[in-house]
């Protein structure tokens, strides 16, 4: 793992090793989201069973502090199994898609089968979203009226986009209150090199990018966005400012071809040097 080894453990018995990946994001999806807890559910033996979960610090302590015990809405959801399809978790699991619950506990037991534990730890709303060949679950003791967005490392989404195309730079744009500005940046590490060998500092057409917000509906990622669609924009050197206002950057650069998809409440965007006459396949998911 980066070069050493990492080493976990735990006070109670594993019959498999947990799934490092998820026990890894758990802690930052709470971060990012707010949730108080989240749990990572895999099939195991035909069933969906908890494989990995997180309780934020402070909620462990409060809860500690008012029942006297260490049990916690993560610890009862331990000891459930649940089968492809059923309650949200398998519904989620079986449609590979997502759900948000804004009151738990008002759900029937046929819909929602740890319904009375929400109840008992203060859980209102909770989100579960298809990841990793699995469901992630996040929850809280405030109400959400839309799920809260989060981000797994993003970064190394964008790397397997660049790797899978061929593309040289890879951009995720995040949309907030009407503008769209880069929540995450990729280039390439032969092609970082590349540019500073010929241009002696570390710029990139990716980094560039950075500094730009778009309005929703305007230029070619704002388009893509507003319209939820994909588009190949095959030589973008040809654009005016006004179209596209990184044309500039994109010839200092060598940018040639542009794919921009609308995805995960955002725009994907990455592009190459050479010319594209149709749009590289890519899998990505931003949650």
């Amino acid at each position: 793992c980066d070069g050493g080894v990492l080493e976990f453990g735990s006070t109670e018995s594993w019959d498999s090793i947990p799934k490092v990946k998820a026990t890894v994001e758990l802690p930052t999806i709470c971060q990012t989201s707010g949730a108080v807890y989240a749990l990572f559910w895999e099939a195991s033996g035909g069933k969906l069973a908890v494989s990995a979960r997180y309780v934020t610090p402070g909620r462990a302590l409060m809860l500690k502090a008012s029942r006297g015990d260490d049990e916690t809405f993560i610890t009862k959801s331990s000891a459930v199994s649940l089968q492809s399809g059923e309650g949200v978790v398998g519904r989620v699991f079986a449609s590979h898609g997502e759900e948000l619950v804004p009151n738990a506990s008002e759900l029937p037991a046929s819909q929602f089968t740890r319904a009375a534990l929400a109840e008992e730890f203060g859980i209102v709303s909770l989100a579960a979203v298809f990841w990793n060949g699995g469901v992630l679950e996040y929850g809280s003791t405030e109400r959400w009226s839309c799920r809260p967005k989060v981000r797994i490392d993003l970064a190394a989404r964008l790397k397997a986009v660049c790797d899978s195309s061929g593309a040289v730079y890879a951009l995720f744009w995040e949309e907030a209150a009407g503008v769209l500005t880069v929540l995450e940046h990729y280039s390439p590490p032969t092609r970082v090199a590349a540019l500073k060998a010929k241009r002696g500092d570390s710029e990139t057409f990716a980094t560039r990018s950075r500094g730009f917000s778009i309005g929703v509906g305007e230029g070619l990622v704002g388009r893509v966005f507003a319209s939820a669609g994909k588009q190949l924009f095959p030589d973008v050197g040809a654009f005016t400012a006004e179209r596209f206002p990184r044309t500039q950057h994109a010839k200092e650069f060598g940018i040639r071809s542009i794919a921009c998809v609308a995805v995960g409440g955002g725009v994907l965007e990455f592009g190459a040097v050479e010319q594209w006459t149709t749009p590289p396949k890519v899998s990505f998911s931003a949650l």
